[in-house]
């Protein structure tokens, strides 16, 4: 009897050099950076705030329109269309901003736009709702002083995502 023939045994796959990164069969898509992700995060946040801002106005507009008209005296006939106007301006910011979260993440440079033209349009509005608040609540007290609490949350969020959006980076990434 014959023996088998001997077939060589290699105990490890040949190795062979990387290939280069502009020889790949597929070229991978730049990495996204870290300012987009960070804005894409924040404007998911925004839209949970708008959300249940945008809820809690309708529940006043409904329950409680009367303790509204109490806080501000100044806006008694206006406390049913400013009430309305806040609720409806809150969810339609948080539907942009959800809408726009998810097409930046898919390297859309028109979102991008948009998400900065409607961050930049919440700050507006978020200031002039404390100034319209503030000048209604300020003739509680002729002649004493005022305490008003101005929360920023909302308008440091919207500039730390106008300030990460508008960054080089993002503006390349989204950029197809």
């Amino acid at each position: 009897m014959a023996d088998p023939p001997q077939y060589p045994v290699y105990h490890y796959p040949p190795q062979y050099p990387p290939y280069p990164y502009q020889f790949a069969p597929y070229p991978q898509p730049p990495r996204r950076p870290g300012l987009t992700t960070a804005a894409v995060v924040l404007m998911w946040i925004l839209v949970g705030l708008g959300l249940l801002n945008g809820v809690l106005w309708a529940v006043s507009l409904t329950a409680n329109a009367d303790l509204f008209v109490r806080f501000y005296p100044g806006l008694e006939g206006w406390t049913p269309l400013v009430l309305l106007l806040s609720s409806v301006q809150a969810l339609g910011l948080a539907a942009l901003r959800s809408l726009f979260a998810v097409r930046i993440m898919r390297r859309s440079a028109s979102a991008r736009r948009g998400a900065l033209a409607v961050e930049g349009v919440s700050i507006g509005l978020q200031v002039v709702a404390q100034m319209v608040l503030f000048s209604a609540m300020a003739p509680l007290q002729e002649g004493g002083t005022l305490t008003y609490q101005f929360d920023c949350t909302g308008i440091i969020l919207s500039i730390l995502v106008l300030c990460f959006l508008g960054a080089a980076r993002s503006a390349r990434w989204c950029d197809r």
